[in-house]
């Protein structure tokens, strides 16, 4: 990939379990890194806020139309069932994002008038580790 070269959503597929599947029907994802912060002001900073930086965080959102067949979106729903963490795995830029998740949330939509989706919510448990695409 070129540098500069922008990167269409669509070629971005998030992957779950091991060995790493594809979630069938994405429409789209959100990956979501945080940090707290931690207010350390005294009496010496002039009046000034400082802070510093504390723990950090990271969770994925992923919205897919369900498919028949689909063995990640059953792995996931065994996985929420058992609650267990899932590997979560997504490449893009780049770099491969890598790590477990709990499952939080874990709705399916059945409208009369369109086709049935779901969408889930993945909280990491622990890094999500960074690794470049070679």
């Amino acid at each position: 990939m070129a540098t500069g070269q922008k990167i269409a959503g669509a070629s971005v597929l998030v992957k779950t379990g091991t060995p790493a599947a594809v979630v069938g029907g994405q429409t789209g994802a959100t990956i979501n890194r945080s940090m707290s912060v931690i207010e350390t002001t005294d009496k010496t900073s002039n009046g000034w806020v400082t802070k510093i930086g504390g723990n950090k965080e990271w969770s994925t959102e992923l919205e897919a139309f369900m498919c028949v067949g689909d063995a990640a979106f059953t792995s996931l729903n065994t996985a929420f069932k058992n609650r267990t963490p899932v590997d979560v795995e997504v490449a893009v830029g780049g770099i491969t994002f890598k790590g477990k998740a709990l499952i939080s949330d874990f709705p399916i939509e059945l409208p009369a008038d369109d086709a049935v989706t779901f969408s889930i919510t993945l909280e990491g448990d622990g890094e999500l580790a960074e690794t470049p695409i070679v």
